[in-house]
């Protein structure tokens, strides 16, 4: 085959997989020498007329679909099988002829597969030649020149649908290469079991029974583009996903691009396993689980599977809590990301409430300091308490609201780096390739996405936004300690009618500490975490925060999602895309502590108990 303008490796590449060393691994089979074998058993053993009929009935098979190319290479010894298992069942033995129809079958099943391969190969080749060559007269327009602009943009459409067609001709012809090269190695599987069954070991034909074994599905790596994963995924038949999915191999639950169905049966798989692992060797030994977990080592299992199951079952615990409302209702619940070795055992994941795939309103929440998997950040009510409020909101739209733990946050309020942007700079480049692939995966229209960081999370959603190219239609922070990369909303890079929202509460001592470089008293920890996005001047939009009733400031700072808060409230309106009532709630504080009162002040304005109350 000859192309001069169509890149081969870019087909294979759009594709998903490569048609051609497909069709190799089925034409590296050689027919004729198992065709010979079976005759050679069938010849051996006591036929009857039904072994007999079906012998010719497979040869004919056989005979009908080889091309009589096969070169003959790695010849199997016919007379020292066919000796061996003769002595083994006896010469008289029904088994032999039975051997012999089992291997022409297979003959003929990979003789039907090649010939197959190879005409849908040939097929291939020839219309992609025919492409290239309507490419390259296109080319030769474009080279003259003197063309008009109309004749220009036709020439150039021309060009992209004929690259297309070959794109779409390669994976039609990918798709049916695929299927029979599935379709002969399960026949074959099943071929194998049965000649094992019937006294014969089958090792000899694997140097010629085209492997053997269904082909291995290349999953994309970790880092691939979230919509070269999708076409990828797109490209494969429901066969191969089903297969995958079965496999669940832990890296395919972790590709942005593949969406959240897929992906929570992949994970919640793997963290099946996870626990699985370490409890059925406390049941088969008979000890506890806690005997396992404290000595592995006697066990036989590793400190890495001690991490994974004390992580799975902190999700698990996530999963159960945040589908759960203290109605009994159930929400619906999915495990987007699952790795709990990141962080050196501190745990990289998400749970989705609501599918993101399908909701108006996608909210995206990360925390802050002394949050991980391992710490049981997942177990934490706040998400489902942003889910359920964000519903009440707008109970006409559907909702989702990912709990993010995808991050290593600062360990404690001591940790040396809570006062740097290490942490916060890397977790924005994770953060901001998990939220621009959520609208990879959505299906018809878009979703509103706000993402909601608390303390050092908002430190981390700015650096997302300002360093990392995060595209979001809302930014709320709420306890900011800074803004680190963005000196101002405009940094934020929102669209349109998007907008900072801020939320502080006036005893909360870490909203203080914005725009302050230094190092906290008595503790030798250097802080500096950037500007402080409440002051005026910032450009962002001010919202109700105070705690309800008399608590001590770091309560303050935890209590933004507690039911019943205004901040909940605001931070609610915003998810559910209705942020701009709150315009005119905007603070215009002229120093920090100052907070915005309505004109007829009533103490108990502050701390509305109910939704209604509040609006």
């Amino acid at each position: 085959m000859q192309l001069r303008y169509i890149s081969v490796a870019a087909l294979i590449a759009e594709a998903g997989s490569d048609p051609w060393a497909i069709n190799n691994s089925l034409q590296a089979g050689r027919p004729a020498q198992i065709s010979g074998l079976a005759e050679a058993f069938h010849a051996a053993g006591r036929c009857t007329t039904e072994s007999n009929n079906a012998f010719d009935a497979a040869r004919r098979r056989f005979e009908a679909s080889w091309n009589r190319d096969d070169s003959g290479e790695h010849p199997i010894n016919d007379s020292a099988e066919v000796q061996q298992v003769t002595k083994s069942l006896g010469a008289q033995s029904l088994q032999l002829p039975k051997i012999g129809v089992d291997l022409e079958n297979i003959a003929a099943a990979l003789s039907e597969a090649q010939r197959a391969g190879a005409t849908t190969i040939s097929t291939l080749e020839g219309q992609l030649e025919q492409i290239d060559s309507e490419i390259g007269q296109a080319v030769e327009l474009e080279k003259q020149g003197h063309l008009s602009a109309a004749d220009q943009s036709a020439v150039d459409a021309l060009i992209d649908t004929l690259e297309q067609q070959a794109i779409d001709d390669t994976k039609s012809a990918l798709g049916q290469l695929q299927s029979l090269r599935n379709g002969y190695s399960d026949y074959l599987q099943r071929s194998l079991t049965t000649l094992r069954t019937d006294g014969y070991d089958p090792k000899p034909l694997e140097p010629v029974d085209a492997g053997g074994k269904p082909e291995q599905i290349q999953i994309p790596p970790p880092n691939t583009n979230p919509e070269d994963v999708k076409r990828w995924w797109n490209s494969l038949s429901q066969q191969q996903r089903d297969q995958l999915l079965a496999q669940h191999p832990p890296e395919l639950g972790n590709l942005n691009g593949i969406d959240t169905i897929a992906r929570d049966n992949v994970n919640q798989a793997v963290m099946t396993d996870d626990i699985a692992r370490v409890e059925s060797v406390a049941t088969k030994n008979h000890v506890p689980v806690s005997q396992v977990t404290e000595h592995p080592e006697q066990y036989g299992l590793t400190p890495s599977a001690i991490t994974r199951y004390n992580n799975a079952t902190k999700t698990r615990d996530g999963l159960n809590v945040n589908g759960t409302n203290p109605d009994g209702s159930k929400n619906p619940v999915f495990l987007q990301t699952y790795d709990p070795e990141a962080f050196d055992g501190r745990g990289r994941e998400a749970i989705a409430i609501g599918n993101p795939d399908k909701a108006d309103n996608t909210t995206v929440l990360v925390p802050g300091t002394g949050s991980s998997v391992r710490d049981g950040y997942l177990s934490h009510t706040d998400g489902r308490n942003l889910y359920n409020e964000a519903r009440r909101a707008d109970p006409g739209k559907s909702d989702s609201v990912l709990v993010w733990m995808g991050y290593h946050a600062p360990d404690s309020p001591f940790d040396p780096q809570i006062g740097q942007t290490t942490l916060a700079r890397d977790g924005g480049g994770l953060l901001a390739g998990d939220v621009n692939a959520l609208g990879v995966t959505h299906g018809i229209g878009s979703s509103h996405v706000t993402v909601v960081g608390h303390s050092y999370g908002s430190t981390t959603v700015a650096d997302a936004a300002a360093g990392s190219g995060m595209h979001a239609n809302d930014v709320v922070l709420v306890g900011c300690p800074g803004t680190d990369l963005a000196h101002s909303a405009a940094d934020f890079h929102l669209p349109g009618g998007g907008h900072v929202y801020v939320g502080a509460a006036s005893t909360d001592p870490i909203t203080h500490l914005g725009g302050i470089q230094g190092h906290l008293p008595g503790t030798g920890v250097t802080i500096g975490l950037g500007n402080d996005p409440a002051v005026e001047g910032f450009g962002s939009t001010r919202f109700k925060a105070e705690a309800p009733g008399l608590t001590f400031p770091l309560k303050d700072h935890s209590s933004y999602f507690t039911p019943g808060n205004e901040s909940l409230f605001s931070i609610a309106d915003i998810a559910s895309g209705h942020g701009d009532a709150l315009e005119h709630d905007n603070m215009t504080a002229e120093h920090r502590g100052t907070y915005w009162l309505p004109d007829e002040f009533d103490p108990e304005s502050l701390r509305p108990p109910t939704r209604d109350h509040y609006h």
